[in-house]
């Protein structure tokens, strides 16, 4: 932390670019950093996404759950199986690497003629107009991890960036280094009224 102070201002650290210079705000919704904790031994190794990601990803797996659950186990293995192809012979003919091959997508007629994909994105932008998701700001804990401890970590803030970590930190050392979940859900006028796929594809980069 003292060495990347300069890049995180010396309370956490990361191997993630925080501050990169004209990145739009729908790309600064999640960071990866590590800070200690009170205890002299403890590492927390923290996920921390905004409310808006936390809705998306629940749409996301509200609607893929629907999608795999309108297909067969055998249109699953063979929507999602990858083939691979030969990407480079020695001069005997021996395949020395593969490479993945390119494919269309499959079409399902029960389906209404849409691929997989296409139709998750149509359930994305319905369950978000129709059947919004609540999300609470939250510090989930997972001692799984291999390196230091997991926090899971849900903000409503607009933006991931050095103030909202900081507060972040803040609050969890407050509330003693646990889980905790509000109990009042984040306001619906605060979180997304279109779907993840259909923001991005409105994002403009600069030249």
């Amino acid at each position: 932390m003292r060495r990347n102070a300069g890049r995180f201002g010396g309370r956490f650290d990361s191997s993630l670019v925080l501050n990169e210079p004209g990145r739009p705000d729908l790309y600064k919704q999640s960071f990866n950093f590590y800070f200690p904790g009170s205890e002299r031994f403890t590492i927390w190794n923290v996920t921390v996404i905004t409310a808006r990601k936390a809705f998306w990803q629940k749409t996301h797996d509200i609607a893929y759950n629907r999608v795999a659950g309108m297909l067969t186990t055998e249109e699953l293995e063979m929507n999602f199986k990858l083939h691979f192809e030969a990407a480079e012979r020695s001069k005997t003919g021996k395949i020395l690497s593969y490479k993945l091959a390119e494919r269309d997508e499959m079409r399902f007629e029960h389906l209404g003629g849409l691929t997989f994909d296409e139709q998750l994105q149509k359930l994305e932008a319905e369950i978000v107009c129709n059947e919004p998701p609540v999300v609470h700001e939250s510090f989930l804990l997972d001692r799984s991890y291999a390196y230091g401890v997991g926090v899971e970590i849900v903000l409503d803030v607009d933006v991931i960036d050095q103030a909202a970590i900081e507060a972040a930190i803040d609050r969890f050392m407050a509330i003693g280094e646990k889980d905790w979940v509000a109990h009042e859900p984040v306001p619906r006028d605060r979180l997304p009224a279109v779907s993840e796929s259909e923001a991005l594809a409105t994002v403009q980069f600069p030249p």
